[in-house]
């Protein structure tokens, strides 16, 4: 899933510096491959789309890609910044994303959760701490910065950087897209980032980690730029190399985990 920085980590955040009496919501709209924004019926922009200045309410929110199209109303709060990320897909079930929003809860103790997914049942976690199945409501998931993933066999994964805040519920509305199951050699016939005769399994070799401009390296769950990130590694750490293709590394994570790193940010050692 392609995603942004800032947009993640202060997904649903509230608007910095904004007063509630402003009535003022922001939005922020991600999707691969790139999309126009309808917003109430009126084209908006192109993915990546944000704006901080739209009225607080009820919004039908539409995406096309020329080909494809994703329709679905939803509620912008007061103050707060809601996220959508989306990437789709040849058919409706193997497209799939998230939806992050804010709910007011008056408890200013509390950092609320709420997830819910598609399909239901969907193991949730925090930090990569499992907490239940989807739907779940936790009503104190502790303020601060966290890592929120939900999971269901044969499905893939979604995974988001967000903030809780004090006062409030973070609600999450995963839907999940059914996996592909692609082999290294597979994947040059059916990505087309990637080129025909580069998919290479490998033994032995180990990957290390370079420097990089933010001190830590995103691994996603498919080999390309917009594949979900399902861990980070920091500059300086080795992994066992699984597989290679064009621009890609796949390494072992450990515990029956991989993923894929850019080649740019990885060397062979």
């Amino acid at each position: 899933m392609r995603q942004k920085i800032l947009g993640l980590i202060l997904a649903g955040a509230l608007l910095s510096g904004c007063n509630l009496s402003m009535k003022k919501s922001g939005i922020e709209i991600l999707s691969y491959p790139p999309a126009k924004v309808y917003i109430d019926g009126r084209e908006a922009g192109m993915t990546p789309y944000k704006n901080n200045t739209l009225t607080p309410g009820d919004k039908e929110i539409k995406l096309s890609t020329g080909k494809t199209e994703w329709v679905k109303e939803i509620h912008l709060e007061n103050g707060a910044n809601t996220v959508i990320n989306r990437e789709f897909g040849k058919t409706e079930e193997e497209g799939g994303g998230y939806i992050l929003y804010f709910e007011s809860t008056g408890d200013s103790k509390k950092a609320g959760l709420l997830v819910s997914s598609n399909p239901d049942r969907a193991a949730v976690y925090i930090d990569d701490t499992i907490k239940g199945y989807s739907p779940i409501r936790i009503d104190n998931a502790g303020e601060g910065d966290k890592k929120l993933s939900a999971s269901y066999p044969g499905y893939r994964s979604v995974s988001s950087f967000v903030k809780l805040v004090n006062g409030y519920q973070l609600v999450m509305e995963a839907d999940l897209a059914k996996e592909e199951v692609i082999t290294p050699v597979d994947a040059e016939m059916t990505n087309p980032e990637i080129s025909s005769g580069s998919a290479k399994i490998q033994t032995g070799t180990m990957i290390t980690i370079k420097n990089t401009e933010t001190g830590w390296l995103r691994v996603r769950d498919r080999p390309r730029s917009g594949g979900a990130e399902v861990a980070r590694v920091k500059p300086g750490e080795k992994y066992k190399m699984l597989s290679e293709i064009t621009d890609w590394y796949q390494i072992d994570l450990g515990g029956g985990k991989s993923g894929w790193v850019s080649i740019k940010y990885a060397g062979k050692s």
